[in-house]
Formats: C-alpha cells, structure tokens, sequence
C-alpha cells in the first residue's frame, strides 16, 4: 500500500518532532511517500505525485477534477483540517469510489488563539504601528487603540472554535454577543447573549466568522451584512473565505474609511494571485495560517494515520 503526503513534508519540521505521529500507517506496512509544500505545484505536477497512489494526504493545494478522474488505483482521500470541500469535488470522489475523511478536532485552540491575537493586533494598531517604523517614520498620530474589554464581540458560530473564540473574549472582559442556529447553553450561562445574525452585525464592534463550509453557510455573510456594519467596526476571518458572499464590500469600505479595519486569513481561491488589497493599511492579511502550529499540524498527522489504520487494518 501506498499513502502519499501531496503537499505536506511529514518528515520535516514540525512534523518530526514527534515522528510516532506516522506509527498507525507504519504498522500498516505502508510506504509512505512525502512532498514538501515549496515550489507550488502545478496540477500535473499533483496528478504525478498521487497517480499510483492508494491513499492521498492533502492540505495545502486542491486537486483539480481532471486529477481526480484520471486516479485509478486511489480508494481513500484524507485531508489534513476540516472544510475539504474547498480543495476537492466530493461529489465526484464519491462518484468514482474514493472515501474522502477529514481530521476533526485538530486544532481548534490554535485557530481560536489566532483569531483572538487578530482583533489585538487590529485594535491596538500594531501592525500599522510596525509597518510605519519599517519605513522609518517615528508617528503616533492615528495609533491609538481600543481595549477589547471595552468591546461589543461578534461570533458567528459557536461550534468548537468559535465557542473557544467567545470564552477568550469573555476572559477578555468584552460582552460577547453570537449567532448560532443552535445555541450553546454553556455559552450562554458564561455569558454569551445569542442574537439575530442581522442584529449582530449591526451592533458588534468585531465580527469574527467561525462556520463551517457546507451548503447553507456557503455565501452566508451576505453585501447587505457587510453593509450594515458600523462605520467603527472590524471583520476578522479566519474560518473559510466562501462562507462571505463577497469580500468586495469588505475591500472598499476598508478604501473608504468607512470600516475600521479587518483581518482576513482565508480566501478564494488560494493562493491569491491579486495582492492589492494587503497594501491598504487598515487590513491584516496572512496566508491561510490560523491553524499553523506545532501541535496543531502534528495533531492532523496523527488523527490522519488513526483513520487510515482503522480504514486499512485488519477487518
């Protein structure tokens, strides 16, 4: 059997730092095949790397159609995160007999912890703040911030990580306010107040997005949400760029000063080939990373191996 890693090196950093992450496959028998993130690769440079393989590990880069039509011997596809309906045509795997698993829980502190440092860095500044004295200018004028306990806190969803979202808020002593179709009663007796979706755009003073892609929440943050956003607000993704009907409104109340600020870590497609929007000094901008940890990215590995070895082992 062959698993092939496409675009992640497991046997680089951080993955080796705990290698027993691999043991369920290596039990197995399994060859393990690993391709490193760096170059990006082309779709037949993809369709190469899989083409003989019985397993698929993805994360990075999606697998266009034709790669998957051509895939021959491939019974299971794993992707390293959740949301793999950004990077593959499941309906189609499903098609051609491919099982396609994802690895739940992988890391959602880590991206809780990176929306929450998001909304610090946006309302203290401190990116401008540095980007001004890497280009040599001494000024404090427009620098100064908000504290987040003085905010009224946005969560749309309130699932694992947009849950842990609200409780670091609370600890932060802002009021937090969430959207959920079905309410967390925990949250709620923590202090979390469940509100329309409409009522909470329009009163937040940070909306931070934490959905789920599917077929409902795809484009669910509609123009006319963004639209109604208070002139002194933030937007803060971190979950899926597709779940926003389109950013475009994001981008030009951003130009025209009439939204305060925003940080966006996700967008369609990736890689983005149009930079325009990271020059605007009210954004942060980063390459889909809020996952990006040690733990995290180890974690996906191990939770990988354990599905492969249940899907693979003895019956």
């Amino acid at each position: 059997m062959k698993v092939v890693f496409m675009d992640q090196d497991v046997f680089d950093l951080p993955y080796s730092k705990d290698p027993s992450a691999l043991d369920p496959i290596r039990a197995l028998g399994a060859e393990v095949v690993s391709y490193p993130e760096q170059p990006i690769p082309s779709q037949e440079e993809i369709y190469e790397r899989v083409s003989d393989a019985d397993v698929i590990v993805l994360g990075i880069f999606p697998v266009a159609d034709w790669v998957i039509e051509k895939l021959d011997r491939t019974k299971t596809i794993v992707f390293l995160g959740v949301g793999q309906q950004t990077f593959l045509n499941e309906a189609l795997c499903e098609r051609k007999g491919i099982k396609v698993f994802n690895t739940p829980n992988y890391g959602s502190n880590t991206v809780a912890e990176y929306a929450i440092g998001l909304v610090f860095a946006l309302v203290r500044n401190i990116c401008v703040a540095d980007r001004r004295m890497r280009a040599r200018h001494w000024e404090q004028y427009g620098l100064a911030g908000t504290e987040i306990s003085s905010l009224l806190f946005g969560v749309v969803g309130t699932g694992a990580i947009g849950g842990l979202v609200a409780r670091k808020a609370l600890a932060l002593g802002a009021r937090v306010v969430a959207f959920d179709l079905y309410p967390n009663e925990e949250l709620a007796a923590a202090g979390v107040r469940y509100v329309p979706i409409e009522e909470l755009f329009a009163t937040s003073d940070v909306v931070s997005l934490h959905l789920n892609v599917n077929d409902s929440t795809r484009g669910f943050v509609t123009r006319e949400l963004i639209e109604s956003m208070k002139k002194d607000a933030y937007f803060v993704n971190t979950a899926r760029a597709a779940i926003v009907e389109s950013y475009e409104p994001v981008y030009r109340r951003l130009r025209e000063r009439t939204l305060l600020g925003a940080a966006i870590d996700v967008f369609e497609p990736e890689p983005i080939d149009d930079f325009d929007v990271c020059e605007l000094e009210n954004v942060i901008t980063s390459p889909h990373i809020a996952y990006m940890t040690d733990t995290a990215m180890i974690n996906t590995v191990r939770i990988a191996s354990d599905r492969i070895a249940r899907e693979y082992g003895e019956k």
